[in-house]
Order: C-alpha cells, then sequence, then structure tokens
C-alpha cells in the first residue's frame, strides 16, 4: 500500500512537472524576441519538458516495448539540454559570434550519434549491452546494461555543462556587483539539476524507478524564468552593457524601481562619486537636490531638463533625460534610465555662434545704412548736377540763336558740346539707380526668362530692331530688376543698328531671323552654364571688353552707365557676366547662372 501510494505520488509529480514546464516554456517563447536570452531558455525548457514527459511515459508503462520506447524518446531532451543550456548561455554572455549555425551543428554532433545509437540499440551493443524488465518493490522498471557510448555522452554533456559554468563565471567576474549576484545565482541554479543527475547516475536512487533529473530540472527552471524577468535580462545584455554602456562618455544611471542606483557606467561614478562605485545607493545620496525630489528622481520622464553642474574644476552643462526602462512593466515596479549629455562645448558654440550672428546683423545694419547714405549721395549729386547742367544747355541754346549761319567747324564743337550735355544728362538721371541697384538681392523668385525678356523688349523703343527668342528655362532672381537689366542690354544693341521691329516666337529659334533690307536682330537664349543676350551689330572691340561694364565706359554715345548697371544686377544675384563676340560678328554677352566646379 505504501509502495503504491509512493509511486502515485511520482506520478501526479512527473505530470505537475510536464505542466509547469510547458507553462513556463509558453511564457517564455511567448513573449520574447528570438535574440533575448529569455527566448533562448524557452528552448531549454522545451527540451527539459520533453524530457519529462518522456519520463512519465516510462512511469505509466509496465511492458518492455513500452518502456524501452519511452526510455528512448527520453533521450531528446537527455542529449539537447547541454546543447540547448551551452545556446542560453552564450546568448546571455553575448558571445552571438559563437552561434553561427555550423557551430551549433558541430556541438550536436555528439548528441546527433547519440540519438541514433539509443533508437538502434536493439542491433548492437554500443550503448545498451542488456535491457530487461525487473521488479523492484513490486513495480516493473527497465535494467540496461550500458555500453562504451553510453560513458562517451556522460562525459561530453557534462563537459558541456563546465563550459556554459565557465562562460558565467567568467562574464560574473568582470561585471558589477549587481550582475555578478545575478550571474551567481543562475550558475547555482544550473548546477543543482546537474548534481541530482550526478547522484542518480552514481546509483544513489531514492525511489529505484524515478529518475529526478527532468523534475530538479523543471523545479529549477521557474525561479530561473523569473530571475531573468525581474532582473530585466531580457532588457539588459551584460557582456554588451560592458562594452557599449561602460565606455559611454555621458553619465549614465539605472535607477530601480526602490530609487536605488542599479547601476552607473564610469562617467556617471567620476561625476557623481569621483570614481568610487554607487551600485545599491539611494539616488538622494548620488545626485544633486535639483535632480530629486523627495527622495526619488525628480526628473519628468522623456522631456529633457538642462542643468549645470560644477565638475572638473569647472561649470559644464548637461541635458538631463529620464527614460523608462520597460514601458510594458506595471508602473509601479518600472525602472529608469538617466542619461546625462554634456551640451558644455555645444552651447559654448552656440553662445560664439550667437555673437558672430549678432556681428554680422551689425555690419549688415551698418551696410544698409551706408547703401542709404549713398543713395541720398546720389541723388544729391544728380539733383546738384542738374542745375549748371540747365543753365549749360540754356547758354548753349542762346548761342546757338546768335549765331546765324556759324562755320562748320564752330557747329561740330557746338554739337559735341550738345553731345556732352546729353552724357552728362543720362548720367545724373541713372546715378540714383546705380547706386540702388549695389544692394544685394534678398528675396527671389522664379522667373521665366523667355517672358522676362519680351517684357523688357516692349519698355525699350528698339527701333526696327528684331527679337529672337532661340530657348527658356526657369530662373531664380528678382524679376524686376532681371528685366531692368535685359533693358540695359537691349538698349545697348539698339545703338548698334535697326531693322524689321518684330519678334520671332521661340519656334523659330534654329533658322536665321534676318530681314530682306539687312536688319539687326538680338537673340536671347540659353547655354550649358546660363543665359546669353547677342546682336548681329558691329561687335565690341576685343580692347575694351575688359572695362565696358565699369562706370562711365561707353560702347557708342551714351553715358557708360547701363552696362554698369547690368553687372551690378548680375552680381547682386551671385552670377557672373561675359563679353564675348556672336557668330555674326555682334556682341555676346554670356550671364553664368551656375557655379563652375572646382
Amino acid at each position: 500500500m505504501f509502495v503504491l501510494t509512493i509511486y502515485s505520488l511520482t506520478i501526479v509529480l512527473a505530470l505537475l512537472a510536464v505542466v509547469v514546464g510547458g507553462s513556463v516554456t509558453i511564457w517564455l517563447l511567448g513573449r520574447h524576441d528570438k535574440g533575448t536570452s529569455a527566448f533562448a531558455l524557452g528552448i531549454v525548457t522545451v527540451v527539459i519538458t520533453w524530457w519529462s514527459a518522456s519520463h512519465l511515459g516510462t512511469l505509466l508503462t509496465s511492458t518492455l516495448r513500452w518502456q524501452l520506447l519511452f526510455t528512448q524518446l527520453s533521450y531528446v531532451g537527455v542529449v539537447f539540454a547541454p546543447v540547448s543550456w551551452l545556446v542560453f548561455v552564450l546568448r546571455y554572455v553575448d558571445r552571438n559570434e559563437w552561434l553561427s549555425p555550423h557551430r551549433i551543428a558541430l556541438v550536436s554532433v555528439v548528441p546527433v550519434v547519440t540519438l541514433v545509437l539509443v533508437f538502434t540499440a536493439r542491433s548492437h551493443s554500443l550503448f545498451y549491452t542488456t535491457y530487461a524488465m525487473e521488479p523492484v518493490a513490486g513495480h516493473p522498471v527497465l535494467r540496461v546494461g550500458t555500453g562504451p557510448w553510453y560513458l562517451v555522452n556522460i562525459v561530453y554533456s557534462y563537459t558541456v555543462l563546465v563550459i556554459g559554468v565557465g562562460l558565467l563565471l567568467s562574464s560574473a567576474l568582470s561585471l558589477n556587483r549587481l550582475y555578478r549576484r545575478q550571474a551567481i545565482v543562475l550558475v547555482l541554479l544550473t548546477v543543482l539539476p546537474w548534481l541530482v543527475s550526478g547522484t542518480y547516475l552514481l546509483g544513489i536512487r531514492p525511489i529505484p524507478w524515478v529518475d529526478p533529473t527532468p523534475f530538479a530540472f523543471v523545479a529549477m527552471s521557474v525561479p530561473f524564468a523569473v530571475l531573468i524577468v525581474r532582473t530585466d535580462l531580457r532588457v539588459y545584455l551584460p557582456v554588451a552593457h560592458e562594452r557599449v554602456f561602460r565606455t559611454l562618455d555621458d553619465p549614465i544611471l539605472i535607477v530601480g524601481p526602490t530609487q536605488e542606483i542599479v547601476d552607473a557606467n564610469a562617467a556617471a561614478q567620476e561625476v557623481f562619486a569621483d570614481g568610487d562605485r554607487i551600485e545599491g545607493t539611494p539616488v538622494a545620496e548620488v545626485l544633486p537636490e535639483d535632480l530629486v525630489d523627495e527622495d526619488r528622481l525628480g526628473l519628468p520622464f522623456a522631456e529633457p531638463v538642462e542643468y549645470t553642474m560644477a565638475h572638473g574644476g569647472r561649470q559644464r552643462q548637461y541635458l538631463a533625460r529620464r527614460r523608462v526602462v520597460d514601458p510594458e512593466r506595471n508602473p509601479e515596479v518600472q525602472g529608469s534610465v538617466l542619461t546625462l549629455t554634456d551640451i558644455t562645448v555645444q552651447k559654448e558654440q552656440q553662445r560664439a555662434l550667437e555673437e558672430k550672428t549678432a556681428t554680422l546683423e551689425t555690419r549688415t545694419d551698418q551696410l544698409e545704412g551706408k547703401n542709404q547714405q549713398l543713395e541720398r549721395l546720389a541723388h544729391v549729386v544728380s539733383h546738384d548736377l542738374s542745375t549748371p547742367l540747365s543753365t549749360a544747355e540754356k547758354v548753349l541754346s542762346l548761342l546757338r540763336a546768335d549765331l546765324d549761319d556759324p562755320d562748320p567747324e564752330v557747329e561740330q564743337t557746338l554739337d559735341d558740346l550738345t553731345a556732352v550735355h546729353d552724357r552728362l544728362r543720362e548720367f545724373a538721371d541713372h546715378l540714383p539707380r546705380l547706386a540702388r541697384e549695389s544692394i544685394d538681392v534678398e528675396t527671389t523668385v522664379e522667373c521665366d526668362l523667355e517672358r522676362v525678356a519680351r517684357a523688357a523688349w516692349k519698355t525699350v523703343e528698339t527701333d526696327d530692331l528684331e527679337l529672337v527668342v532661340t530657348s527658356s528655362q526657369t530662373l531664380q532672381g528678382d524679376k524686376q530688376r532681371l528685366q531692368q537689366a535685359f533693358e540695359n542690354l537691349f538698349r545697348n544693341s539698339v545703338q548698334h543698328g535697326s531693322a524689321s521691329g518684330r519678334e520671332v516666337p521661340i519656334e523659330a529659334s534654329d533658322r536665321e531671323a534676318t530681314t530682306a533690307d539687312g536688319a539687326t536682330m538680338v537673340r536671347v537664349g540659353t547655354f550649358d552654364a546660363g543665359i546669353f543676350v547677342e546682336d548681329d551689330g558691329s561687335g565690341i572691340d576685343p580692347a575694351q571688353r575688359e572695362t565696358v561694364f565699369e562706370y562711365g565706359m561707353s560702347t557708342a554715345d551714351s553715358s557708360g552707365v547701363g552696362l554698369a548697371i547690368v553687372r551690378t544686377v548680375v552680381e547682386a544675384h551671385g552670377w557672373e557676366i561675359n563679353l564675348t563676340e556672336s557668330e555674326t560678328g555682334g556682341a555676346r554677352f554670356e550671364i553664368q547662372t551656375e557655379k563652375r566646379p572646382g
């Protein structure tokens, strides 16, 4: 009766182990990503649960056939438990480079060979030399004689176990005290089931028909999983933490729900504790009062706050930001990550930039003032020139009236003097506009080349001159000032000839736009680097092309101001203008609107 009760109890415990193991497996695999150590632990619990379920099958059967079958099935868990455990450890200590498929396959060679030998045990004696049913305390139990590969499997399994434990201990020695405690607890939870397995293999069996190893693994998997979730192993990878977190220059603190500092990198230890370790210390004892509110971290979540603190013998500015470690967790047990980004250099650069900007604004205001003074001076000069010019023109008119039939040389002198007066008058009229056009362009809009050119053409007295627009494009510029530049270029062409006076549409760009009476024309179009205006007049002397845009230089009987205005308008847009010769020998003005490489 007592034996029956123990047997029934072992059945219940085995069934409970399967249920618990399956629940832990579903919990770990269902809630965690594949790349986390928690997911890798879920794979371990899958293997252990399979082992427990197969062992339950041996407890529920009494024939040789079924006992042997469930024993063989249990070896799927037996041989892959060490391998899955090693994969978990490698994931935990962030040795992902060791988890390549070919390396896992290499580690699995012995377990796979073991499975083949187990399932073919009837045909050889490498794993089992004998197997038979034997009653033990009234319960039939499978008794087997072990072959040489049985020992190989045990040695291999414990070797893999020792390697995993060694990796855990190695990481524990290199981590801070909180992670060190965590790693040591994981080692203990791992070693205990394997010690149970070792006593079973040595023949120490309080219940002869029960292998307690899978049940011990399941029992340890529960605190194992709780430790992972409660200590956020799924959030922090310890060795990655050492390689990255520890080397960051900005101070970083991890604060637990109890308002104690869970971890701190070297920069934080240097800033807040002169290099001493501060893990496990309440935040109120470490952080300045400005960052603490009633012994709790006083910063709002996610919202950055600028903070100034003395460090290294000088005041440094930081951008403090508090983040939640895991938003999915209960707010009452959420931890915080406090980062202090040193923005001292950026602030100094910002202040320097603001000072430069203020200086530039002052200089701009001064330049604008000077431009205004220049424009006012130009108006004054223009006004002051008008009075003596008017007097001179009147005197010249009276002189002509007194001379009824002047000598040809005198008449030529009077004509020359009239021309000088006209040029001075034109210069006086243009002087205010020339001063105004020296101010840079501030705002630009899209301007169509053809529309600007035709609008300028309509405002100029072109006589019989003919306009040809060969091509068009969109320009970014001041439409009014661009039109003024075209007007002056067209006036320059008028002084070199006149002709039919009709406009030729853009479709006529490829044909010769000349008339029967040999009239001149003006062509407007584009080239690879900008736009051009050219005529088929007599052209400009090459010796004058370098100075034609200078103030006072004229290509005909004009004030010499028009092309100077064209240059100021072009340069105000950031462009360049050059004078060359057209294919017909006339003047060709090329405005380069695109920056040349180099």
